[in-house]
């Protein structure tokens, strides 16, 4: 289960048009915000919206961004990705600093591959 229903319909929009990879980013460093900017041209390549959430607003080109207060509260947890299909839907949840250009390559083929899933 998504953990942050109150972001669920900031997501609305992309609702039945593609998938969406949340970056949850408790204590976002502009080096981990740069790796972001550099995700966002192959997310939106696979059909993908990259969403970074932060407990502040945070500027990262290429993508979509969401304060989240709650966050702060679960530094302890580390940064995590998500990936929601195109209904909104949880599909796979990940430690983010796991998360290297061979994995994401990856994720984004799966994307491309579930996009079909979704008729609308």
């Amino acid at each position: 289960m998504f953990p942050f229903p109150r972001l669920q319909g900031a997501f609305a929009p992309y609702r039945h048009r593609m998938p969406v990879i949340v970056a949850v980013e408790p204590e976002p460093d502009p080096e981990r915000l740069a790796w972001w900017e550099a995700a966002g041209r192959p997310a939106a390549e696979a059909g993908a919206a990259l969403v970074v959430v932060a407990p502040t607003p945070v500027t990262v080109r290429g993508a979509a961004s969401a304060a989240e207060p709650d966050l702060a509260g679960r530094a302890s947890e580390g940064p995590t990705v998500w990936v929601l299909d195109a209904y909104l839907e949880p599909r796979a949840r990940l430690p983010a600093r796991t998360l290297g250009p061979d994995l994401l390559r990856r994720i984004l083929a799966w994307l491309e591959g579930i996009q079909h899933e979704c008729p609308e």
